[in-house]
């Protein structure tokens, strides 16, 4: 992954509003300009170009709701998890970690030694303000490390930790909008984020990214 991800998605309703909405404009000060000239049959036009207006208001609104509701609901699949108990020990599991991107294979499966009752997988989100959702630019996210969690902290500190890098790192963004925040107005969060649950030799995890974060379910 070579940068924070922010996927955007336009939709077509709106740009057919927008459209009807600009035609309807154009139509509507066409007909002023050349009624106030004298031609008495320009009025016409500038009804068509209210009716028009109201039309692409109407086609507007629905997209607006369509979209406020596919922001709210969205969930982005990143990757999928494949966690094995490691036979003969206890709080051991082999790892197997595979990117995912726009729902395909974005990467070679990578597989990992992690010590721990659970696997950890997370990284950094950019969180933008509900709008910003609304004109389809949604959660911006970075899988950054994958790690080892015990349950008791006793384990914690006492126990063998593994952590691994994914990605290098927080990304140049990602860190300026850390180090400056409330400088970007469209920005209403930024901050790390994990995932974690136990090894299952018969499950397979997907890993998801919604509008506050990470979270997972088995597939």
């Amino acid at each position: 992954m070579s940068g924070i991800t922010v996927p955007v998605s336009f939709d077509g309703l709106s740009l057919i509003g927008l459209f009807l909405g600009l035609l309807a404009l154009v139509a509507i000060v066409t007909g002023i300009v050349q009624t106030s000239r004298g031609d008495r049959a320009h009025p016409r036009r500038i009804l068509l170009g209210v009716i028009v207006l109201l039309v692409g208001l109407v086609v507007l609104g629905f997209a607006g709701w369509e979209q406020t509701y596919r922001a709210l609901t969205r969930n982005e699949w990143v990757a999928t998890i494949k966690a094995v108990p490691l036979a003969g020990t206890t709080q051991t599991m082999i790892v197997t970690y595979t990117p995912i991107h726009d729902g395909q294979v974005s990467g070679k499966a990578q597989t990992y030694r992690v010590s721990g009752d659970e696997w950890s997988l997370g990284g950094d989100i950019i969180k933008w303000q509900d709008y910003m959702n609304v004109l389809g630019v949604q959660t911006g996210y970075r899988i950054t490390r994958l790690m080892g969690y015990y349950d008791s902290a006793h384990d914690e500190v006492t126990k063998p930790r593994t952590a691994y890098d994914l990605a290098g790192g927080s990304d140049g963004v990602y860190t300026f909008l850390q180090q400056h925040r409330g400088l970007i107005p469209f920005v209403r969060a930024t901050y790390g984020n994990d995932v974690r649950t136990g090894p299952d030799p018969s499950a397979s995890y997907k890993v998801y990214v919604s509008t506050s974060g990470y979270w997972t379910t088995t597939q």
